[in-house]
């Protein structure tokens, strides 16, 4: 008996662990896409974001552009 008690609680306490990293990693996953709205909205200008970072319209443009034949 001791060992099944053992096992379940055990088992459970994996659980929760692994509950409470899924739900730190959605409330990062909600802030980051919270942050990059908010830097949507504080330029007025089209932006995409380019390896991590916002880049405006006007930057993009002015970056040597690949040519293809």
């Amino acid at each position: 008996m001791i060992s099944i008690h053992d096992y379940l609680k055990n088992s459970y306490n994996e659980k929760k662990e692994w509950l409470a990293e899924s739900i730190a990693f959605f409330k990062d996953f909600a802030q980051m896409e919270e942050e990059f709205r908010q830097e949507l909205l504080n330029k007025n200008e089209y932006c995409i974001c380019l390896e991590g970072e916002m880049v405006s319209e006007k930057d993009i443009l002015s970056r040597s552009m690949e040519e293809n034949y």
